[in-house]
């Protein structure tokens, strides 16, 4: 209202031409901008054209009373923050709570002194100036915010591919299977929410998640040893054992990171999925033997998305499965192996899991 601001403006809405006149003069003597209309029809009419920063708003009016003006002012975004002043004759406790029950932030009475209506509208607008600066302060608060958590998640998902990168440079031959599964995962989460499965937990956070905590499920092979990781031939029931412990290896390593990050909901699938992943529907997976819904829904979704990867994957041990057999494979598997959700919705994909492996093959 000083130095280069514009003076603020004023909607006067009353039916009386010498209430217009005399708030109108009034507020010009304060510094303000008065616009004074003789009904609720205009006030609407010249506040949907250009916006009042306050409005002095009279009860009984004709055809349109100030109680229906301020609800209608409250019923579209753009208009509901400007502060709405009632000036009335009418002194009844009730017409005063029904002022401020349909959105008023203030009440005169009639006949007003002029002090006291300059003093009122000078505090509601000073107010509404400072819920302005709060707002943007905070909205660009959030910027600032939501520009360093895209920071931090850039850091972290380069870091988190390095680590899984790490561990797959103990077995070359799986070439970008990584990148793969992960790339699956994401499209089996994205189709089942499509689909409305799992309303409540796959949400877009979830689907993020999963598409970079995929990367991790192998994370433990770091600590299974090259003769039995790059064997040639068929594991022994010892090696085998000993190669099932890169499920518990992983997940405990980032089971660790979580206790000193408890929140941290992504750090809290990794250890999920890492230790799940080869758990089975009908609970005859390991390492911990769970079964149905007791697997953790990213361990259901990246075991369909691991299997289907390393089948059609050449192995030191064995060639590459085709495409075909492989979604036959999962097709048995389904209720046993996978869960029949994650199995129904990757039959509805097989198509694009087929593409996606020729366009990231590398073998």
């Amino acid at each position: 209202m000083s130095g280069a601001l514009r003076p603020s403006s004023i909607l006067i809405v009353d039916d009386s031409p010498e209430t217009l006149r005399l708030l109108t003069a009034l507020l010009r003597r304060g510094g303000l901008v008065p616009r004074p209309v003789t009904s609720g029809r205009l006030a609407i009419e010249a506040a949907s054209v250009d916006p009042p920063d306050l409005v002095l708003l009279d009860i009984g009016m004709p055809q349109m009373s100030g109680f229906e003006v301020c609800r209608w002012f409250k019923q579209h975004a753009a208009l509901s923050p400007i502060p709405v002043i009632f000036i009335s004759g009418r002194m009844d406790n009730d017409d005063k709570m029904e002022a401020f029950r349909v959105g008023g932030v203030d009440y005169i009475a009639k006949p007003f002194q002029d002090q006291e209506v300059l003093a009122r509208v000078h505090t509601h607008l000073s107010l509404r100036q400072l819920q302005v600066e709060l707002l943007s302060h905070t909205q660009d608060l959030e910027q600032r915010i939501a520009e360093q958590v895209k920071a931090m998640t850039v850091s972290q998902s380069a870091t988190i591919f390095a680590l899984a990168k790490l561990a797959q440079t103990r077995d070359d031959e799986t070439g970008q299977h990584v990148e793969r599964v992960s790339t699956f995962a994401r499209a089996l989460a994205e189709r089942m929410r499509a689909l409305g499965l799992h309303a409540g937990v796959l949400d877009e956070a979830f689907v993020e998640h999963i598409f970079q905590t995929a990367s991790l499920h192998d994370i433990g092979k770091v600590g299974t040893p090259d003769a039995i990781l790059l064997k040639p031939g068929k594991l022994t029931s010892e090696e085998f054992n000993i190669m099932k412990k890169h499920c518990g290896l992983g997940g405990d390593t980032l089971a660790a990171v979580l206790k000193r990050h408890p929140d941290n909901q992504f750090l809290r699938m990794g250890v999920e999925v890492a230790r799940s992943h080869h758990e089975k529907w009908d609970g005859s997976g390991y390492p911990d033997a769970l079964a149905g819904a007791a697997i953790p829904l990213a361990a259901r979704i990246v075991a369909l998305a691991d299997f289907y990867d390393a089948l059609t994957s050449k192995r030191c041990y064995r060639p590459a499965v085709s495409h075909e057999e492989t979604c036959q494979l999962i097709a048995k598997g389904k209720g046993a192996h996978f869960d029949p959700d994650v199995a129904d919705t990757f039959q509805a994909l097989h198509a694009e899991f087929w593409q996606i492996r020729r366009e990231m093959h590398s073998e």
